[in-house]
């Protein structure tokens, strides 16, 4: 697994959550802080960002790029709401109000043979990422605007029936979001295959 300096990204990150200005978000993420520090976004090495902090470092790479993405089609979103959507979107990988996703695998042959490094917690009812993060956003109290709620909702599954009811009524922010998702992972994988990177 990629080896990251754990102590830098999650400075980054809690400096991020500070520049949203939303007390109710960083009592969350005060609150949350070990259990969002140790989550991998994904179970095996060979997926984006696997191993601990993963899920920081993909939300910090996403806000980078989402930045960029607004500037580049002159959007120029706030950065607060950029800040809420990219940071809490995939939230929901940490788990429910108790419970990890996630778990240690303890299997060394699928550590080994498919560099799988965790297996799902089944005392983690299964769930969609994003309907668990916009969740979590409720139960702490976290005002989302409309923008933000869409973005985080319509940040799944491009296709998906949901996706397509919103037809062009998507707002800027949910597009922002959509793209800079697309181009954090393509160059997370892109990097471990050691491939090309799209340079934002």
């Amino acid at each position: 697994m990629k080896d990251r300096d754990i102590e830098s990204i999650w400075n980054k990150y809690t400096n991020m959550v500070s520049l949203s200005k939303d007390e109710s978000f960083i009592s969350f993420i005060n609150r949350y802080d070990q259990r969002i520090v140790e989550c991998s976004y994904s179970q095996r090495d060979k997926e984006p960002f696997c191993g601990p902090a993963g899920l920081v470092e993909y939300s910090l790479e996403l806000l980078k790029n989402a930045k960029n993405i607004s500037t580049a089609i002159g959007y120029e979103l706030p950065t607060t709401k950029l800040i809420k959507a990219c940071l809490l979107s995939d939230i929901g990988r940490i788990g429910n109000a108790t419970e990890d996703r996630f778990i240690i695998c303890q299997s060394e042959w699928h550590k080994e043979k498919l560099g799988q490094y965790y297996d799902w917690n089944e005392n983690c009812e299964k769930y969609n990422i994003q309907d668990m993060s916009l969740f979590h956003a409720q139960s702490n109290n976290i005002k989302l605007s409309w923008e933000e709620w869409q973005a985080i909702f319509l940040s799944k599954d491009a296709m998906s029936e949901d996706n397509k009811f919103y037809g062009s009524h998507r707002h800027r922010l949910t597009v922002v979001l959509n793209l800079a998702k697309q181009v954090t992972l393509k160059n997370e994988l892109d990097n471990i295959n050691g491939v090309f990177t799209i340079p934002f």
